[in-house]
């Protein structure tokens, strides 16, 4: 009965590989001819994140209270996320916690490039302007500050503590 078995299996494994060997070499086609496509597209992408928690000034409603960001984006690209920006952001204080999108603009300075990002909740209860001070290093040592428009009166605030990460063809 054994013999049966491991019989049985060699032939459905032999009619399978059979059977798989043009779809292999399809895609084995495939991958060949759009490697070079792929990899120039990812070199070309600068992309930026900023993550950390930050603290609203004294002139905000909420002064000392955190809110936190980690905001994904790409600067500079040739594809379609260019200029395009996703992630979270929350306002301890008031409870509000939301996934935002939005855009990014790069702004060379003396001290290096900084990085301004425009975002907001798809249902309007949050919108911000973060940006960074450059120079940027490595870990939670970066400055961001953010400016909220939406909810009203909360201002904006620091993180002294946030990483800004830039990576891509100039990095």
């Amino acid at each position: 009965m054994l013999r049966n078995r491991n019989t049985y299996h060699e032939k459905a494994v032999a009619v399978i590989a059979r059977g798989a060997r043009p779809l292999l070499a399809a895609l084995m086609l495939s991958l060949v001819a759009f490697s070079g496509t792929s990899i120039s597209a990812r070199e070309a992408s600068e992309q930026v994140i900023f993550s950390g928690v930050g603290f609203f000034s004294e002139s905000s409603e909420i002064a000392g209270s955190p809110f936190g960001f980690w905001i994904w984006c790409e600067s500079d690209s040739q594809n379609p996320y260019h200029g395009r920006c996703n992630g979270a952001m929350y306002i301890y204080a008031l409870g509000i916690t939301k996934h935002v999108d939005g855009t990014i603009e790069e702004i060379d300075t003396p001290t290096g490039e900084a990085y301004e990002m425009d975002v907001h909740s798809r249902d309007g209860a949050l919108a911000a302007t973060l940006q960074n001070v450059p120079p940027n290093v490595k870990g939670p040592k970066n400055t961001v500050n953010a400016v909220f428009a939406t909810p009203p009166a909360v201002g904006g605030g620091s993180s002294t503590a946030a990483v800004v990460n830039v990576t891509g063809p100039h990095h």
